[in-house]
């Protein structure tokens, strides 16, 4: 696509533009990338007026935000128009949702009647809903009709619609009454009525329903197509896979960033603004400096143990390394689990239990090691037992501590990936670090 994208610049300085129309590349995400691609806002243009218009909206639909935004700036009233009006509505929610709200407002006063009613109904939905991904192409059968006639129908409507793979029956009052397949038409004998081959049991969810929430339920039915419904059990649209693909994409994304303790940025990595990077990237780390502050205060306090027992200031690093390591073990488990509906809330003391053992067995073995390590340094038995037994009791928290932080964060309806490797890590830290003077004070009587 580099080489291609050079080309075509060079075949527009060179005004060669017969030669570049047999270049543009058939598939409309390949046509998104290379007018991406291309550096100045003049040559985008030029070649997004190159394609056709069928394939230019579909191509305009897989260009980033801030492409379309650069189009429609760019192109006349008429264009804008045309191409709004022939979006499918979800891409142009996601359009509208990025842009400022005197843009969307201009931009909503080019749409027909019709598009307009329909594109203020989404955007009237919460921000996260799976309301605001809906589109209503879809094919709709009602339960009188026979198999013939749902085929007939689906010939003369298919073409404009999101999907004719599931076709949705709905009653007179438009409230959703089952499903049927295509194939399950194709196969089914002409005379008989929907009611008779439809599935009544549909798996659906409300407008208001989390986008993530959504996509779980994707992904535990494996579907391709998920219809939604008003509080009335009303059919407003449906959400395809390509759009929820988006959304655990995005989740993921936002959840690997919070887990790296950085705040979650919006643009892709080389057109974020540097100063907001910095912000993102520093905000946390701030704040864990502040925490792990505590720990040098610990540290102050027992000043005196470590002058009478220099040997003790070798092992803090294993120690602590050790202890966060351990806790954001648990705590990316449980993180996970949650994600994907493994756990839940109401296992608080299950996990508790199943943590405490795991960290029990795993603080064991490590305090082992680590007495062992000890004594091979220093060739002393009650230190190597003091920082073994400091090991082992750090582990054994850390585990606990890291599962059930991400579970208060859940039920206090907060992002568990806010508990972040980085933030464990850091109470950990000066957990051990207390845990250890305190063992220390006991075992060699200082």
């Amino acid at each position: 696509m580099v080489n291609l994208v050079g080309k075509i610049e060079k075949l527009i300085k060179e005004r060669k533009f017969y030669q570049i129309k047999e270049l543009l590349p058939p598939h409309p995400e390949d046509l998104a990338n290379l007018i991406s691609g291309i550096r100045k806002p003049s040559y985008k243009l030029f070649i997004f007026r190159m394609i056709p218009h069928d394939r230019a909206v579909e191509a305009f639909e897989y260009l980033p935000v801030d492409g379309q935004e650069v189009l429609l700036n760019s192109l006349s009233s008429q264009e804008v128009r045309s191409i709004l009006n022939d979006m499918s509505p979800d891409d142009r929610t996601e359009l509208f949702e990025e842009m400022p709200a005197e843009l969307v407002r201009k931009f909503i006063s080019y749409l027909s009647s019709e598009e307009r009613k329909l594109a203020g109904e989404i955007l009237n939905y919460p921000p996260n809903s799976v309301g605001r991904l809906i589109t209503p192409d879809f094919v709709q059968l009602y339960e009188d009709m026979k198999v013939k006639d749902a085929l007939q129908h689906i010939r003369k409507v298919g073409l404009s619609k999101e999907t004719i793979y599931h076709c949705y029956v709905l009653d007179k009052k438009k409230r959703l009454k089952g499903v049927v397949s295509l194939k399950r038409l194709v196969l089914m004998d002409p005379e008989a009525k929907i009611s008779e081959v439809m599935f009544k049991e549909v798996i659906k969810v409300n407008v208001y329903t989390d986008k993530e929430e959504a996509a779980n339920i994707f992904k535990r039915y494996d579907l391709i197509v998920l219809p939604v419904v008003d509080n009335n059990d009303k059919l407003v649209g449906i959400v395809t896979f390509d759009d929820l693909v988006d959304v655990l994409e995005d989740e993921a994304t936002e959840d690997f960033e919070r887990i790296a303790a950085i705040l979650p940025v919006e643009r892709p990595y080389m057109e974020a603004g540097f100063f907001s990077v910095v912000w993102k990237r520093s905000f946390w780390l701030i704040v864990l400096v502040l925490l792990e502050s505590i720990s040098s205060l610990v540290i102050q306090k027992y000043s005196q143990t470590i002058q009478k027992w220099v040997a003790l200031s070798f092992f803090i690093p294993i120690l602590i390394d050790t202890g966060g390591n351990a806790g954001t073990q648990s705590a990316t488990i449980i993180i996970r689990s949650l994600a994907i509906g493994e756990v839940r809330v109401k296992d608080f003391f299950k996990i508790i239990f199943r943590e405490s053992l795991v960290g029990l067995f795993i603080g064991g073995i490590i305090a082992l090691v680590g007495a062992i390590r000890v004594l091979l340094q220093q060739n002393n038995w009650i230190l190597s037992v003091s920082v073994g037994f400091s090991m082992g009791i750090t582990i054994f928290l850390a585990a606990i501590v890291g599962g059930v932080l991400p579970l208060v964060f859940k039920k206090l309806k907060l992002d568990p990936a806010l508990m972040s490797g980085p933030l464990i890590t850091t109470i950990v830290d000066v957990l051990g670090i207390f845990i250890y003077f305190q063992v220390a004070h006991f075992f060699l009587k200082l």
